[in-house]
């Protein structure tokens, strides 16, 4: 221990001695390291860190699969979930929950919340009981009683955090609630903003719901037995599946299903694959930061090589001097880890700003004790990766040669060649994140510039909700009416949903086909009125547009994209033919297609159009709309005017979610942006740390040939042949590197062709620009030095 507190204040001498030295290096290294630490955080939050229910690892959310289609996700009718629970010997229990939004009232206007219609089991199936009061109970659920679990924040907003509210009623779309319990603080689930639960039998056909096979609406998680396995229970519920395809041919056929943990379901394969890619390019940079501290402490080293020999000739040992080196290490590394996680904490606080709304486990991002001994690690290994050549190089130093060489010694062809070989390495891994960033930009560019098949310039999108069906129609007749009349506004209409995450796979039987039985096909239906598809510019392509004769009452009639047009009517006109969806056994009405409109890509920039139906809404009622409204006048404009309109009309009815639709068009692109924008930061971090480290290793290599400088120009060397040589030792490093890393690169980029859109990893573009991205960064940083170079006096040089 002396001897450690006597080479500790031997390092701390030898790093104050040469401030300028020591604050450089250790800010290289803190870049890194904070990087670093900084994405473990999200890395272990949000994959890592086990959910926050009992035995977490035992969840498993349970999907139909329909392989035919390649679809492993789809939701699942209560019929075939009864006998899941039923038959199935590998789970404790299975519960089932919808996601939808209701209508709360009783305060001064309406508001719209994210709910969630659930089994009475679902929070014992979860492990986690409300804080406040009770979970409902079966009786109460199979009642159909009005009873609701509240979420922490509407507690708190409605009851001011009051233990009295249990018991107390809530009011929701005007009918009153009684609170039976509260649930955590933390406590999300389906969805982070879940604000209550109520039970799953509150549907309003809750009777035609428990009868449905197939594919509908719900979905459902289970508790695994102990020690049961993911791969037994996928083999007892595919038997189950396997069961229920023979029992019920017509609603099952071809019906899997699919089992996935929990805690895959809640941060999805996408998500985990982009924070892994970031993870990966910060493991890079924190090795282009070790290389870039090898450069400095490698010349440090060199310029005390001289002192290094004098003691070891007055008797230090090897071993010595080597512990010696090592402790200014570890001091280094300490220090640099310390100012690696104030960066850390400051850069969380920047991933989690500009982070997507809707990232995973957002709420439970922080850093925690695993964190703070990962830094340390970190910091650890990077003293020693940054340490390790110039240790050695000084333990295979000859003493006699450095006496014998005196300053000259740092030059040495082992020295020059640890140099050149940390350049390249360099430049490879740098390499890696440009080619990788490049490829995320270029699909950015490339989804952004997809056309989507409607104009959302000037277009404003707004929600509504009407809870009594009998006041739906004439109620959105007279929004459109009034709406329309307002000044500057050339078109109003309203749809179910403008933007959709997909459809449920569900039967099809066209008229007149050979086929008695109905397919199952992913078919997105929607009600629509007024002037929607002028509203969008929408085009026409067959047929026409719906007349105010297709009311309740007259033929039921369809207009159709082009992409259901392609699918079921190829290479004929659909106009006048008919076909029916739904329920088989529920009589669905045979639809008469009147038109066929141009296809949008209403699921996203980078999904193809499913084939999709939209009805009158006259003749297909909902109680959730999207009001879309075209308008020359500012939108920020439009919104008091639609308001009160809607307020003249009805106060009861919720106006939200009001935004340009250009605006929620944007949302489909925040997680891409937000993955290219830190995997470009990260790049751009290594190329100037790589362009630091050949500028450094050029400047010190002129700096220790300025008397060979000298007599070159003395002998009548030009200074364009001085400049052409520093320039050809610093480029032909970088082209090793840029080879190495290509190989490499075009390696890496395959694992990560999942986030790719409209691009390929091979793409000679892509290849072509991060190269010449790299080639000229090199260039700029070895033409200062070679500048340099050739700006010597030989007189000055020489003496």
């Amino acid at each position: 221990m002396d001897l450690f507190w006597l080479d500790l204040r031997h390092a701390l001498r030898t790093l104050r001695r040469d401030i300028r030295f020591s604050a450089l290096l250790m800010l290289t290294l803190a870049v890194g390291i904070g990087a670093n630490t900084a994405v473990f955080s999200l890395v272990h939050s949000t994959l890592l860190e086990p959910l926050p229910y009992p035995e977490p690892d035992r969840l498993t959310m349970l999907w139909t699969d329909i392989p035919a289609q390649g679809v492993h996700e789809a939701r699942s009718a209560y019929a075939n979930i009864e006998d899941w629970k039923a038959q199935n010997r590998v789970f404790d229990d299975l519960a089932t929950f919808d996601p939808t939004s209701l209508t709360l009232t009783g305060g001064e206007w309406p508001e719209q919340i994210s709910t969630a219609r659930v089994s009475a089991n679902l929070f014992s199936v979860l492990g986690i009981a409300p804080d406040i009061g009770r979970a409902f109970t079966l009786e109460e659920e199979q009642q159909r009683a009005p009873v609701v679990v509240l979420s922490h924040d509407l507690w708190q907003e409605r009851f001011s955090g009051s233990r009295a509210a249990v018991g107390r009623t809530i009011e929701i779309a005007g009918q009153p609630f009684q609170v039976v319990g509260v649930m955590p603080r933390d406590f999300g689930f389906p969805e982070r903003n879940t604000r209550l639960w109520l039970p799953q039998t509150l549907f309003t056909d809750w009777d035609a719901v428990v009868t449905r096979r197939g594919t509908a609406e719900w979905r459902v998680v289970g508790r695994l037995h102990a020690g049961i396995s993911l791969e037994r229970a996928r083999d007892d519920m595919n038997a189950i599946a396997a069961g229920l395809e023979r029992t019920h041919p017509d609603a099952n056929a071809g019906l899997g299903i699919n089992l996935v943990p929990l805690h895959e379901h809640v941060t999805g394969y996408s998500f985990r694959l982009a924070l892994w890619a970031l993870y990966g390019a910060v493991a890079f940079l924190l090795l282009i930061a070790c290389a870039n501290a090898a450069h400095l402490v490698l010349a440090r080293g060199m310029d005390r090589s001289q002192e290094l020999a004098v003691r070891q000739a007055l008797g230090a040992t090897t071993p010595r001097l080597l512990r010696q080196g090592l402790t200014e290490n570890l001091v280094i590394s300490l220090a640099s880890g310390v100012a690696g996680l104030l960066l850390a904490r400051w850069g969380l606080r920047l991933l989690i700003a500009v982070s997507p709304a809707d990232l995973p486990r957002l709420n439970e991002i922080g850093m925690d004790g695993t964190v703070l001994i990962y830094a340390v690690v970190v910091s650890l290994a990077a003293g020693a990766l940054f340490g390790a050549a110039p240790v050695l190089s000084m333990a295979r130093g000859s003493v006699f040669d450095v006496l014998r060489q005196g300053r000259g010694a740092g030059q040495s062809r082992r020295g020059q060649r640890v140099r050149n070989i940390l350049i390249v390495c360099q430049f490879a891994l740098a390499m890696v994140l440009v080619f990788g960033a490049n490829l995320l930009l270029r699909s950015l560019v490339e989804a952004r510039g997809v056309d989507i098949g409607f104009v959302s310039d000037n277009v404003l999108m707004a929600n509504l909700s009407v809870e009594s069906p009998d006041r739906r129609t004439t109620f959105y007749e007279q929004v459109i009416q009034d709406v329309q009349s307002i000044a500057g506004v050339t078109a109003a209409g309203i749809v179910e949903d403008l933007f959709i995450s997909g459809a449920p796979n569900r039967p099809i039987l066209i008229e007149d086909r050979s086929a008695d039985r109905a397919t199952f096909e992913e078919i997105r239906s929607d009600a629509v009125a007024g002037r929607f598809f002028e509203a969008l510019g929408v085009p026409l392509r067959q047929g026409r547009g719906f007349a105010p004769a297709d009311r309740a009452g007259s033929v039921p009639v369809a207009i159709i994209n082009e992409t259901m047009a392609r699918r079921f009517w190829p290479g004929e006109s659909p106009i006048g033919r008919r076909f029916r969806t739904g329920d088989p056994e529920a009589d669905a009405p045979w639809l008469e297609i009147v038109g066929v409109v141009a296809d949008m890509y209403r699921q996203g920039f980078e999904r193809e159009p499913i084939p999709q139906v939209f009805r009158p809404y006259a003749q297909a009622p909902s109680r959730n709309m999207n009001l879309l409204v075209r308008s020359e006048t500012p939108l920020a404009t439009l919104t008091p005017a639609i308001r009160a309109r809607i307020a003249d009309i009805d106060r009861t009815v919720p106006l939200y979610h009001v935004t340009p639709v250009s605006q929620a068009l944007d949302e489909y692109l925040v997680q891409r942006r937000f993955e290219t924008f830190l995997l470009g930061l990260f790049s751009t971090i290594a190329l100037v740390l790589a362009a630091i480290g050949i500028y450094g290793l050029m400047a010190y290599s002129v700096a220790r040939r300025t008397r060979e400088m000298g007599v070159r120009v003395a002998l009548g060397a030009r200074s364009q042949r001085l400049v052409f040589m520093i320039l050809r030792q610093g480029i032909v490093l970088a082209m090793v590197g840029l080879a190495a890393g290509m190989l490499c690169a075009l390696w890496v980029s395959d694992a990560i062709s999942a986030l790719l859109f409209g691009v390929e990893v091979s793409d000679p573009t892509n290849i072509i620009v991060s190269s010449g991205v790299l080639l000229i960064t090199a260039l700029i940083a070895c033409y200062i030095p070679a500048r340099r170079a050739a700006r010597v006096d030989p007189m000055t040089a020489l003496r």
